[in-house]
This record gives C-alpha cells, structure tokens and sequence, in this order.
C-alpha cells in the first residue's frame, strides 16, 4: 500500500465523503462531521498496489469467457456486421453509464456498495443486498467453465487428442461427430434430462476442486493478492489471442470465416430481438450490477480520473469481443476448408468451444500446442471474473465490525468453501441441464432490476446535480450533458424496455434447455444433430429458477417498503434515536442541533 502514488492522497480526499444521504436528496450534510466520518472510514481501508493493478483487475473482471464464445456466435446470429450497430449503441447508452456510475460512486464514497446504497437513503438498502445475492449466484455456478476448460486443458497434451479419435474400434456415433462425443459422452457423460441427476463425475468434480483452490489463492490476501495475480491473468489471454490471431488468420479458408461474421444483414435491424441481444451482451460483459466495479473503485484514491478509467474498461472489453471474434471464426473458417462443416453451424456457449473450435484446431499442425494455449486462455479468463465478483460479496461485508473481527484469509476461506459445496451438483450428470437453468434464471434478470435501481437511487435521491460535483471534486471537470442525461433518463428507460421484453418473452415462451438423446448405432446415416433436443424445464426447475430470481430482486421492494412504513407509522423509533445522543463536552464546539439530526 505504501508504494501506491496517491495512497496519502486518497486517505486526505476520503475524509470529503458523506455522511449522511439518509433524508431526501437535497439534504446537505455537515462538511465538518462528514470529513472526520469520512477519514475514519477511507484511512483503514485496502489499496491497489498502483493504478495498473487496478485497470487490469477491472479488465480481467470485465473481460470473460463471454468475449469469446458468446459474442461471435451472436454477432453471426443476428445479421453479422450489422450486429454492431445495435452493440455500440448500447454501448454508448447503456453499458458506458452504469460503468461510470459504479465506478465513480465507489471511488467517491470509499466503502463498500452495501454501505453506500444505506448512506445515499436507508430504503436503498436491498440494492446492495441484491447485489451481494446476484454475486453469490453467479460466482456458485460460473466456475463450472473453468473446470470444463481445465479438463480440455489436461487433455490437450494427450496424442491423439482425446476428441480426435474413438475408444471403441468401428463405434459409428463417435465416427459421424468426434467432438461431439467426447463432449457428451466422455467430459459431461450426460443423462437425458435434467430429471436424471446421475451420479458424480470423477474428473470433473476433481477439476472443480482444483478451480477453487486456485481461486482462494487469487483472493485469501483480498486486492492485495488478486491485484498482482491481474498481472498474469489479465495478460497472458492477449498474448495467446494475439497467437492464436496470427495462426488463424493465415489459415486456408480463414477469410472465408471472417466474411461469414462480418458480413452484413441490415434486415436484422428490424428484429426487437437483435437489439435486446446486442443490450443484454453488453450489459452482462462490462460486469455491471454486480458491484464488483463499485468495490473495485473504493479501493482508488479519490483524486483519480475515473471517467477516462471507465472509457478504457468499456472500449478494452468491447473492442477484445470483437477481436477474439475474429480469432474463432477465422478458425472456424479452416474447418469448412477442411471437413466441410460450413461455419454458420455452430452453436453459442459450450458448443462453440468445446466442439466446433476443438474440431478446427484438431485439424491444424501442433494441434496439442494450439489446444492447450486456448483451454488454458480460456481458464484465465474464467478465474479473473470469478475472483473479481467475489470480492464483491465479500468486500462489503467487511465494512461491518462482526466481519471485521474475521481475518480475510479466514472469511474468504468460508465463502470459497461454501460456494464449492452448493455448486457440487453442477458435477453430477445432469450438471451441464443444472449450469443451464443457473445460467438462464440467476443473473441475468435480476442485473437488469439492479441497473434500473442504480440509476433511480443516484440521479434521482442523491442527485444528479450533486452527483457532478462528487465527480468534479475526483477528476477536476464536471461530466457533460451526455452523460447527465443517460443516468437520469436514458440508460433506466433503456434497460427498463430490455427488461418487460425479457419478462414479456418469458411468460409467452418457457425456458428451454438442450437436453442430450444420445446416438442410435442402428442407423444407417447417423446425424449427429440428432444427438441433442431443445425441450422445456420441467415445472419444478420453471419454479426453481422464479425462486432465483426473485431472491436477489424481493429485497430492493422488501426493504424500501420496511423503512417507509417504519418511519411513518412508528414515529416512536425516530424519537427513541433522537434521545441517543453522543456524549461530548460543552468546549469541544460541537453542535448538538446537528448531532440529534444525525
């Protein structure tokens, strides 16, 4: 912490902090109270190394699995270059504002996002509590991809590559799709339906042990020890993507494959559903709404430029989507060069980069070292999210003395244990049907009423005008009209329509998952895409995942309606405050009048 350029800085400027947001939005409070509280909080609190570490914590957080196999496989979806369009809009509109909004909100205030939310106003409260549930959620089931990739990982130093050739002698199945096999039968051994559990997979539950520990060990130090870990995880993916760049681009049929991508169909313009992809991509891949980015921003002097941190984040993880698109479908293109396989059939998520990718490298000189580089880019990628959203659920909770009294090595122990236990389902046989209903239920509706509360509680109670002069006061310029106008209307107005036409989408068509029907042996022809069918979640996993989401989303309404009804109707609980009142001396100069207002 010593070697941090502002550090001395940040402790000074932390004292400017609020107080107390806790009355209505034009209520000032006392500069005098306000900077003792605020030295008090900011001068123990934990310090990047240098603003570095801090960027490419916040870039390995941003920057996921996600660039990799989601937005090429939607980009080719929903009308290739023309994709981009609706992408950078809601960039612009939406993803750009949050990230700024988190970012400077944290670095301003210096605590944790569950303490900020209760100073801006108490009936504000569940924002962060819904914020530390949607953090659990993912950081329970995500961790899944890690150890998918860390099992392909270990295979690619086999020769043949395990998904190159068939155990059994004359086995057709494995013959019609090599890869596909393996990824079902071998990696995932699934059952039909996620009615069947199975029983454990041996492999796979000692690859998710194996990801645990080397996710406590990014984080038992807190930023202290994940903030230098960034040094390699955030920066050893650019080096294997830029190889792999430079091999896939010089690859036969490699401009075939960009082409495919890139190419535009601006008639996908006029489908609602190409907009609400290109929102929910660039939402859920900056990492907002988790308070993550608030947390990570506590950790900064004051004194810092967060705009110009923001602007780097969002057009580095934008602008890495676009460039590992490239990367895969460049691949991809080789593969139809090859195999015949025509690069529009490919699927999005897993299918991309454990069957379609893996069939292209196969087919490519040194396909181990190929292999290897990308499960293990893909490994990092996965433990930088996943480390970063943890410490947002354990980083607020340390602002409260009981967790305070709990070592970090000792809480993080605790989270990381428990969390490894509740995702153990996930390496049953019907793990790959439970990470799918995790995936489609937990995160990604709840962040949307998260986003929209977010900017209600800033630009409409703390203030907007208020707000400017926090960011002001940090980076020496108010922000511009744009950005004023998108956190008061129109980022909320924005995800606000994503989100009844998500909730609209979901009530008319119920959520469907791939299940796994396996290979007939008998069959003269055998089609591989036959293998697998699309079919709705059975009622008791539709009520599971309404449980999902509702858990994080209740306590924002639960919590705001508490404090409302309480200080309304038991006037008593304000009187029995006032008549707490701290002790001091009479020649200490302290105002009383002001002390009972807080």
């Amino acid at each position: 912490m010593d070697d941090y350029p502002y550090s001395e800085l940040a402790n000074q400027s932390s004292g400017q902090d609020i107080e107390d947001c806790q009355g209505t939005a034009n209520q000032s409070p006392d500069s005098e109270g306000t900077a003792k509280d605020g030295e008090e909080e900011g001068s123990g609190r934990e310090r990047w190394g240098n603003w570095v570490e801090f960027l490419l914590a916040s870039v390995g957080l941003a920057v996921g699995t996600g660039n990799v196999w989601r937005f090429p496989y939607l980009a080719q979806k929903n009308g290739g270059g023309a994709f981009l369009v609706p992408y950078t809009i809601m960039l612009l509109v939406e993803g750009l504002p949050l990230l700024y909004l988190e970012l400077a909100l944290g670095q301003k205030m210096q605590k944790g996002f569950l303490k900020i939310w209760t100073s801006i106003r108490k009936e504000f409260t569940g924002i962060g509590v819904g914020q530390i549930l949607v953090s659990f959620n993912m950081t329970a089931y995500f961790p899944m991809v890690m150890c998918w990739c860390m099992y392909y990982f270990y295979n690619s130093f086999k020769d043949p590559l395990p998904w190159t050739v068939c155990k059994v002698a004359n086995d057709t199945c494995c013959a019609a799709d090599k890869a596909k096999h393996f990824w079902y039968e071998d990696t995932l051994q699934a059952t039909s339906s996620i009615n069947e559990a199975g029983e454990m997979v041996g492999g796979i539950v000692a690859c998710w042990i194996i990801c645990w520990v080397l996710t406590y060990m990014c984080l038992f130090k807190g930023i202290q020890s994940s903030g230098k870990a960034a040094y390699f995880t955030a920066t050893f993916p650019y080096l294997v993507l830029v190889c792999l760049f430079i091999r896939g681009v010089t690859l036969e049929g490699a401009g075939n494959g960009v082409k495919v991508l890139f190419t535009p169909d601006f008639q996908k313009l006029l489908d609602p559903n190409v907009w609400m992809d290109a929102a929910g991509q660039i939402f859920y891949s900056l990492s907002v709404g988790f308070g993550a980015l608030i947390c990570f921003g506590s950790y900064n002097p004051v004194k810092n430029n967060v705009t110009t941190d923001a602007l780097l984040i969002g057009f580095i993880n934008c602008g890495t989507s676009v460039f590992a698109a490239i990367v895969v479908y460049s691949v991809l293109g080789f593969r139809e060069s090859k195999i015949g396989i025509a690069v529009k059939d490919v699927e999005g998520g897993p299918g991309l980069a454990f069957i379609a990718y893996t069939t292209a490298v196969a087919q490519m000189p040194l396909p181990q070292l190929w292999a290897a580089a990308f499960f293990f880019m893909m490994m990092l990628l996965a433990i930088d999210s996943e480390f970063g959203t943890i410490e947002a659920c354990i980083g607020p909770l340390q602002d409260y003395p009981f967790f305070q009294r709990i070592r970090k090595e000792v809480l993080s122990l605790i989270v990381c244990v428990a969390l490894c236990l509740i995702g153990l389902p996930l390496c049953s046989k019907a793990g790959i049907y439970v990470f799918t209903l995790w995936d489609t239920f937990s995160v990604s509706t709840p962040l949307l009423f998260i986003g929209i509360a977010e900017c209600i509680a800033v630009a409409w109670f703390y203030g907007l005008d208020r707000f400017s002069d926090d960011i002001e006061e940090m980076t020496g310029g108010q922000p511009n009209i744009y950005w004023k106008i998108c956190w008061k209307f129109v980022s909320p107005v924005v995800i606000g329509v994503v989100l009844i036409a998500s909730l609209v989408k979901q009530s008319m068509e119920p959520a469907t998952y791939t299940t796994y029907l396996g290979c007939d042996s008998t069959q003269q022809e055998i089609d591989p895409k036959t293998w697998t069918n699309k079919v709705p979640f059975p009622t008791w996993a539709q009520v599971v995942g309404a449980l999902m989401v509702m858990v994080p989303v209740l306590p924002m309404p639960m919590i705001a309606a508490y404090y409302i009804t309480t200080e309304r109707y038991c006037p008593c609980r304000e009187k029995k405050h006032k008549k707490k009142k701290p002790p001091h001396s009479a020649n200490d100069g302290t105002d009383t009048t002001d002390m009972e207002m807080q």
